[in-house]
């Protein structure tokens, strides 16, 4: 069981040409919405859906469906309902990193021992650069598959953690790390940590995504909190089933039951978000998701080189870097961002964030300059994880 996404496959036909949207494409997107969740209501146990498309002259169109929770009094989707974001949350964390470097505080080269006191990690994580934590390339577990995180999830879902106490998880701990790329939400969690720490005033992650990222590409309904989330962003959220019955990371090969299966049908709305922090605590809408990576991949937030930094790629087959993924290396991964190989002429950018009972998921179609973004409200089996198709049909409505 994976607490987050990383870059999953998507299969996907990419279309040239697309013409500036004319009236209409909301009601379009909307019906595409609609045919999606009659589908897959009852396999993937989801309520509602909400959708946006940022087309290249700059609109957006927004599309809702379905109720905001299975309860009889739940209200509809809308363009004001918030769903948790999961690992889309840290192309965000990735992007402080980078604002700092490009204001002179830090360098992504630098490393964990030059940033954290001894304290704060595994000995043999001092060398591991901020480079290597952000592409996924660090031998560092993750302590979101970890059995002590699924009991805290189980039995105390209103504790609030420090990074310390997601760190400490996994150090000291034994836990086995693949050589060349491994996705680890600790990863994160440790880069957050370095942000607060290359700032004279040692400013908060909270306020750095604030006043760094969500300012600037005008945010208004995306946050980002390290411990409780105020009740104005908590009215807002919809319910988020977990259904996902896969073991975890750490649990044996042949595991039959997951440590979280006490977690399975449990509404995790009022799951405390400080287990994810860094690595995937943010609330926002599919409107300002769609913001936000076009904001990316339009280069406005960053110099030329930390740009450059952002979306430089790694192999997730082999972990060494790649000018791009092809047929024989589809799949990379940048600073928070993956990428992938589809046909001989097309690769896009895209990521699937995942929480205990929330999706969001992006894709860039760089051909039509047409970005999408879909959020819905539980976390299945992988298998049953059908969040592509939703963007598909959506594309299909949309494209000339």
């Amino acid at each position: 069981m994976k607490a987050f996404a990383a870059a999953t496959a998507v299969t996907v036909v990419l279309g040239l040409g697309l013409a500036a949207p004319a009236g209409g494409q909301s009601d379009k997107i909307k019906a595409a919405l609609d045919t999606w969740l009659t589908e897959r209501t009852q396999p993937e146990g989801v309520t509602g859906i909400t959708a946006a498309v940022s087309f290249p002259d700059g609109r957006i169109a927004e599309a809702f469906a379905g109720r905001v929770g299975k309860g009889a009094g739940d209200l509809p989707v809308t363009k004001d309902t918030l769903l948790q974001i999961g690992s889309v949350t840290k192309s965000m964390t990735a992007g402080v990193l980078l604002t700092l470097e490009a204001a002179g505080r830090l360098s992504i080269d630098d490393t964990v021992g030059k940033w954290l006191t001894q304290s704060a990690y595994e000995p043999a994580w001092k060398g591991v650069t901020i480079r290597q934590l952000l592409n996924m390339t660090a031998p560092i577990p993750t302590y979101s598959e970890t059995e002590a995180m699924s009991k805290i999830w189980i039995n105390e879902p209103q504790r609030v953690l420090s990074a310390q106490d997601l760190v400490g998880m996994v150090k000291g701990k034994g836990l086995p790390v693949p050589s060349g790329w491994f996705y680890s939400n600790t990863n994160y969690i440790l880069a957050g940590m370095i942000a607060t720490n290359a700032t004279r005033e040692r400013l908060s992650l909270p306020w750095l995504m604030r006043e760094q990222l969500f300012r600037p590409l005008g945010l208004d309904s995306t946050f980002y909190e390290e411990t409780t989330y105020p009740e104005a962003v908590m009215a807002r959220l919809a319910h988020g089933y977990f259904l996902n019955p896969e073991c975890s990371e750490y649990q044996p090969k042949d595991c039959t039951q997951a440590w979280n299966k006490p977690l399975l049908g449990r509404d995790m709305r009022t799951l405390n978000l400080s287990w994810a922090q860094a690595a995937g605590g943010a609330i926002s809408n599919a409107r300002d998701t769609a913001r936000w990576a076009r904001g990316i991949f339009n280069g406005r937030l960053l110099p030329n080189r930390q740009q450059a930094a952002w979306l430089s790629l790694v192999s997730q087959k082999t972990g060494k870097p790649i000018d791009d993924v092809s047929a024989d290396d589809p799949r990379g991964f940048a600073l928070g961002l993956g990428r992938i190989w589809v046909d001989k002429s097309t690769a896009f950018w895209f990521y699937e964030g995942t929480t205990l009972g929330y999706r969001t998921m992006y894709v860039f179609f760089e051909l039509d300059n047409l970005m999408i973004a879909v959020q819905t409200n539980s976390q299945p089996k992988g298998e049953d994880d059908k969040l592509r198709d939703a963007i598909m049909v959506i594309y299909k409505a949309v494209k000339p």
